[in-house]
């Protein structure tokens, strides 16, 4: 036995992992927690006797389950929704989110990481899309630095992007159809923003990576904002730094069937086909949505090793449809569960999110009965596959000796009340009933960063002020100028897409009557 300190964490049930088939659950079980990592995992009674002089937490009244990943997030605090934006289809909105009031990036990122850590999440993978172009040095710093202070795991994509910025099409092309004083009005405002070059973005790649490259809570990946906003040199650019630096790569996907057809109109081929032939496929590439794949592009993925992240909410917010998460699964994808700071009731509870991916999931898809995942595999998609996803899989997803101190305390009374019968698998009770008002303690690289429901190393109410405040600031006059662009162009925007006709396809899903 180590003379190190120790804890011990002990469950009614101890959930140690959500491998096929069946999880692994030990009933009356514990956790043994040296340092940073996991020594043991058995029944309480046996490591109650090994280590008796171990720090004891939990109870024969918790849950005991591997932290949370969330694969897919952007660290807002204040969704689009609180700013301004209300949910829209994905291209309408994304101006109206351009056009947002711009906030303190710490504070944001900062009381997004508490909402996260609340719901159980340990692990994010922060997409750095940017609100401010010019500012992606402070940006990422600023974000980086509040999941320091609070002690959270995160996986930041450093991200990129070069074309398409109004609409999918060349920016000359949709400036053109403007009035010409709105179509210079808006070039002056997206100059005056400071997109940053390849280069600044290579630059700080290879800087954030040697900075961080020993550390225990932060990993650089890179990211590609999406395949219809990047140009072929600069998908190529991307993939040849991250094969370089040894690092992967995460981007948007095949999010709505305006993203589909863009790529078959333009190249004549699938956006997976597209990306294939550029050899940008491989394991180390994990997509955000993946809502609108063919049977083609799903063996392609399957092949490839490629991560997807299912956003359920997101997409149900956004109109872009309900992903094929089913025909994903039985093919062998690795998919992980995000929550792409578009939770359904705007509160990023990362439990609630794996409750609806099980029941949206129970649709019918046809006349015959299919499977559907059940509460084993949303958990694992939650957990394990998650990790793997952010190249995370020999660190963190499970509880056993070796890997990463990272654990969630739910308070089953709670969960099981006023009563719940003793049959019942504890994993089915976390997923169809577990919120982020019943988790009572968090654990993240062998620290308690919350603790009866208080964090440990930040005053969360001043985060909220400081939050707020910055929201109420006046902006610069650039950005101003920029905002009032947007919001003048928006009915353009709307317009170019009007005269996109709808594919015929086969649905995924057969929600309601074919009328």
């Amino acid at each position: 036995m180590s003379t190190s300190p120790l804890t011990l964490v002990h469950g009614r049930y101890v959930i140690a992992s959500a491998k096929p088939p069946y999880g692994e659950v030990i009933r009356d079980g514990a956790v043994a927690v040296i340092g940073d990592r996991v020594v043991e995992v058995g029944a309480y009674c046996d490591l109650d006797r090994r280590y008796p002089d171990a720090r004891r937490i939990g109870s024969a009244g918790h849950i005991v389950m591997p932290g949370l990943i969330n694969s897919h997030h952007h660290g807002w605090g204040l969704s689009a929704f609180a700013l301004g934006a209300s949910d829209n289809r994905l291209e309408s909105w994304l101006i109206d989110l351009a056009a947002l009031p711009h906030v303190d990036v710490y504070y944001d990122t900062l009381f997004a990481a508490t909402r996260l850590v609340r719901s159980g999440v340990t692990t994010v993978q922060h997409s750095g899309i940017s609100r401010d172009f010019g500012q992606l040095r402070n940006e990422t710093e600023s974000a980086l630095r509040a999941y320091a202070t609070i002690g959270m795991r995160v996986a930041y994509a450093l991200q990129a992007r070069d074309r398409n910025t109004f609409a999918y099409e060349d920016d000359d092309t949709f400036l053109s159809r403007l009035s010409p004083g709105l179509a210079q009005e808006t070039k002056s405002a997206l100059a005056q923003m400071g997109e940053p070059s390849f280069e600044e973005f290579e630059s700080l790649a290879r800087e954030l990576v040697s900075r961080y490259s020993g550390s225990a809570l932060i990993k650089v990946l890179l990211s590609a904002e999406g395949p219809e906003w990047c140009s072929e040199p600069l998908l190529n650019g991307i993939r040849s730094l991250a094969d370089e630096l040894h690092v992967g790569i995460h981007m948007h996907c095949l999010e709505t069937p305006h993203q589909r057809e863009y790529f078959r109109s333009r190249y004549g081929k699938s956006v997976l086909s597209y990306l294939d032939d550029l050899n940008f496929l491989r394991s180390d590439l994990s997509l955000a949505h993946a809502v609108w794949m063919t049977e083609e592009d799903i063996r392609l993925c399957a092949e490839r090793g490629v991560s997807v992240c299912h956003n359920p909410s997101s997409n149900l917010r956004l109109r872009v449809g309900v992903a094929p998460l089913p025909e994903m699964l039985d093919r062998g994808i690795n998919v992980a569960l995000g929550l792409d700071s578009s939770g359904i009731n705007d509160d990023d509870d990362m439990l609630q999110e794996m409750g609806l991916a099980a029941r949206l999931h129970s649709m019918p898809r046809g006349l015959n009965s299919k499977w559907a995942p059940g509460s084993v595999d949303i958990l694992r998609m939650a957990t394990i596959e998650g990790a793997k996803a952010l190249g995370m899989g020999d660190e963190a997803g499970s509880l056993e000796a070796g890997m990463r101190a990272d654990l969630v305390l739910l308070d089953y009374e709670s969960i099981s009340g006023p009563y719940m019968a003793d049959s019942v698998n504890p994993i089915d009770a976390v997923v169809y009933r577990a919120r982020n008002r019943h988790v009572d303690m968090v654990m993240i690289n062998g620290d308690l960063v919350l603790k009866g429901g208080e964090f440990t190393s930040i005053d969360e109410p001043s985060v909220r002020e400081q939050l707020a405040a910055s929201a109420r600031n006046a902006p610069s006059p650039r950005v101003t100028a920029w905002t009032n662009a947007l919001r003048k162009i928006r009915p353009e925007v709307e317009k170019f897409y009007a005269g996109w006709a709808e594919p015929s396809y086969k649905p995924s899903y057969f929600p309601n009557s074919l009328l």
